[in-house]
């Protein structure tokens, strides 16, 4: 067992560096700063070896993404391919959001290979960022990239790469960081190498399976705390003002597993709500995992007890070309307090499965549309809503950084005037003065009576609150816009 530690604990930090390494020479600021990106180490069985991640958007959607791949590549991969592929109905969550993996072999034979899932910029679409508040098809929101090789036996194909620059509104970042991805990769490729010849295929195989037993018994552990009697709760929630949508969670623990029925749920929405499968498994499982994720590690061992079942059509797994670019920041949420809510009616123990939810306003700025060869959008998430306890983000939230003040005057022209808590149900508030030039902005907030999920403000000539996803909206210089997060209360 110690010597399968080791080994281990060599995979990790491989794993780890690759996102380090991503972090720290990427130039978008969503992998630089919020960390909208997930890296993995593959078995040849396509297994989670080792996986880390800063939001728990990915923890599914890496895998299925990567045997979307493998599976549409069948027999036609070779040493020196790097895949690709963005596309909410090939594995993925949302279409901005880009699997690259690098398959690696040794004498032939498929080894431990490193992929890496991270969010674009812009990949197309009606709005720049992709977050399209209206949008009812995915192609309003980015275009689909279905799988496709970036580089054969390890040649660049300059036809692909013309092609995806030139369906983005900032060509010159999404080049840079599909370099970078490609960069790190081929990293830890040398890096798998090195520890392959050192120790072995069947070593390494040896300790990976053993690590994946202990955190599958580690989880099994934790679920044991779990109500033996079945736990139910359906969960209402509004996109905009009379869109009604539920979520109805039915929860069982049949032999050390847990079994989550969500075939009740509302039908597919026509809003940009929907929730692609591998996002629905990451928010019905971290509300389980949450507390323990620190202490153990993701892998196959780690995912393997527990069954979503879903039924095609719904909301919860929606057929094509449904739109789905704000299920991460909606749906998610109201999905795990369907089943915090559960675990709750089951008379659970709510000190293990705390509620992790808590759903708040962002914004998405962008200059006027069609002024520029080159269109820099800002996904702006500039406070959070209070947690159950204390003043930190919900789990949901991720390990996201709150957006720096310096850097936000000085690259994009606004000046944070205040952040504070107030007297009113602890509500958090963020005051931004637009100092620069009119920009525009998208609005993804769900509805809730008197501001349940929060509001954005807009103050200048007249004064207007927003309490529900808007798109399009103007921002003219000397402008306030003041965002406001819900409180302890309203969760």
């Amino acid at each position: 067992m110690i010597q399968a530690q080791i080994l281990y604990s060599k995979l990790q930090s491989i794993g780890r560096e690759v996102g380090d390494n991503l972090q720290r020479i990427s130039r978008s600021p969503l992998l630089s700063q919020d960390r909208a990106f997930a890296t993995a180490i593959f078995t040849n069985e396509l297994k989670i070896a080792i996986q880390h991640q800063y939001e728990p958007e990915h923890l599914f959607a890496l895998k299925e993404s990567v045997e979307n791949l493998f599976d549409y590549f069948s027999f036609d991969i070779a040493d020196g391919d790097v895949l690709l592929v963005a596309d909410p109905y090939s594995g993925g969550t949302k279409g901005q959001t880009l699997t690259m993996a690098a398959p690696l072999f040794v004498e032939g034979e498929l080894v431990l290979f490193p992929a890496i899932r991270a969010q674009m910029m812009d990949l197309a679409g009606e709005y720049p960022g992709g977050f399209h508040p209206d949008a009812f098809e995915v192609w309003q929101e980015n275009m689909r990239i279905t799988p496709i090789k970036l580089y054969k036996q390890g040649v660049l194909q300059a036809d692909i790469l013309r092609f995806l620059l030139s369906n983005s509104r900032i060509p010159t970042s999404f080049k840079s960081d599909l370099e970078t991805m490609y960069t790190c990769l081929r990293g830890a490729q040398q890096q798998l190498k090195k520890l392959l010849g050192s120790y072995g295929q069947q070593k390494v195989d040896a300790s990976i399976e053993s690590i994946f037993q202990y955190s599958r018994k580690r989880v099994e552990q934790h679920l044991s705390q779990l109500p033996k009697a079945g736990m139910k709760a359906l969960v209402e929630f509004e996109t905009t003002q009379g869109d009604k949508n539920a979520i109805d969670v039915s929860i069982t623990i049949p032999n050390n597993a847990v079994e989550i029925d969500l075939t009740g749920s509302s039908m597919q929405s026509t809003k940009p709500i929907n929730s692609p499968i591998a996002l629905t498994k990451a928010f019905s499982v971290w509300p389980f995992l949450a507390t323990i994720a620190d202490e153990l590690s993701i892998n196959e061992g780690t995912l393997e007890p527990f069954n979503i079942k879903t039924k095609a059509g719904t909301i919860l797994d929606p057929q094509f070309p449904a739109a789905t670019a704000l299920a991460p920041s909606m749906t998610g949420h109201f999905l795990a307090e369907a089943i915090y809510r559960a675990i709750q009616n089951g008379q659970g123990p709510t000190e293990e499965f705390p509620p992790i939810y808590g759903t708040g306003p962002q914004a998405i700025f962008y200059p006027e549309l069609g002024t520029r060869a080159e269109t820099q959008s800002i996904v702006l998430v500039p406070g959070y809503p209070s947690t159950d306890k204390g003043f930190g983000p919900p789990a949901l939230f991720g390990q996201r950084l709150l957006v720096s003040a310096e850097e936000l005057e000085l690259y994009h022209g606004f000046k944070i005037v205040s952040r504070e808590w107030t007297d009113r149900k602890e509500e958090l508030k963020v005051s931004l003065l637009n100092q620069d030039e009119d920009v525009y902005f998208n609005l993804i907030l769900p509805f809730g009576e008197d501001g349940d999920y929060g509001s954005v403000t807009r103050e200048g000539e007249g004064k207007e609150t927003f309490y529900q996803s808007i798109v399009n909206q103007h921002v003219k210089k000397g402008d306030l816009l003041v965002f406001t997060y819900p409180g302890k209360e309203e969760q």
